[in-house]
């Protein structure tokens, strides 16, 4: 969305904060949002994968962002170049960014094939919790399309997707896929409310501005659907989004290891093959199954809690999952 002459990017509207200390960015439509689980309902107000651009057209800018739920972190980069790291907390946090000196040089070791242009500031805002972006002051204008990849990708999914126990909002994996892979990144995971709704399927396949999509299913509904209601489930979501978007790659992704795998949850595995059932069963050219353990192979990578990666098996998870969708799109 645009607010002002600065793009608020994977943040299709702001919600007034009830206390007052600004306003909460809301990543699907909020009519949308208040039709999904608690937990969807709830983290969609996360801003994971969203950013603050614009171009300095005066000596600065200042964002003013406030975390009345607990200290978080913010990046701040130009272009591709990192900048800065800010801590955001109950008070009012205002973030200046100023046009860097050695921008000249950094335009001179720019590769051509970078993401972003260096004279796009990108405001990296925290996966979590809810921020409030209290204010954006100076003089500033829209990124140009040029400016930015003309490839995007969608990530749906869980708290995995959604960047749980990542250490810095760029250090999810759906957000080192798209940088690996040189594209944008719409983060549509949400923490325990995967549940593949209807209505999220349907607001998916409406979408009309991404190029490919990895879908992440099972984890959070393991312990709580049925294997029929499971099947119910993703066999409308992929079918739904496939028929929507017959010519854009689409991804399905079953459960990643787990500590279900080592405590005897007999469902994890049937889940597992009713989505790569469904993909065979579909038989689309541009429908493909990825098992979650060809994205996180190694136990290790996960944390004590066996269930969210660590900052290393994100990265692991990336990389594999950036090299499946390279030998595929190319």
């Amino acid at each position: 969305m645009i607010l002002g002459q600065a793009e608020l990017h994977n943040v299709h509207e702001l919600l007034d904060d009830p206390g007052g200390a600004g306003r909460i960015c809301c990543r699907v439509p909020n009519d949308l949002r208040v039709t999904l689980n608690e937990s969807a309902k709830n983290n969609a107000l996360q801003a994971t994968g969203c950013e603050i651009r614009f171009n300095l057209e005066g000596p600065e800018a200042a964002i003013t962002l406030q975390s009345p739920d607990g200290p978080t972190l913010a990046e701040v980069y130009q272009g591709d170049f990192f900048s800065a790291l800010h801590i955001i907390d109950a008070n009012p946090t205002r973030i200046v960014v100023a046009r860097p000196e050695s921008e000249p040089d950094m335009r001179q070791v720019t590769p051509p094939d970078a993401r972003f242009d260096t004279g796009l500031t990108r405001v990296v805002l925290p996966w979590r919790p809810a921020v409030r972006l209290v204010s954006i002051e100076g003089d500033t204008s829209l990124p140009r399309p040029d400016q930015t990849p003309q490839t995007r990708y969608l990530a749906y999914g869980s708290s995995i997707t959604h960047g749980s126990t990542a250490v810095r909002p760029t250090g999810t994996y759906p957000a080192r896929t798209a940088e690996l892979l040189g594209t944008d990144l719409f983060n549509l995971g949400f923490g325990g409310g995967a549940h593949l709704e209807g209505g999220m399927a349907d607001y998916i396949a409406g979408r009309t501005d991404w190029h490919f999509a990895t879908l992440e299913m099972g984890i959070n509904v393991v312990q709580s659907f049925t294997v029929d209601e499971f099947y119910n489930r993703v066999a409308y979501f992929v079918t739904t989004i496939a028929d929507a978007h017959p010519d854009d790659w689409i991804f399905c992704i079953d459960i990643f290891p787990c500590r279900y795998d080592f405590t005897g949850v007999e469902n994890c595995e049937t889940f597992r093959s009713i989505v790569a059932e469904r993909v065979m069963e579909l038989n689309r050219p541009k429908l493909v199954h990825i098992p979650g353990d060809a994205m996180l192979r190694s136990n290790t990578g996960l944390t004590v809690d066996l269930v969210h990666p660590a900052p290393a098996g994100f990265e692991e998870m990336a990389r594999n999952l950036a090299d499946i969708i390279r030998a595929r799109r190319t």
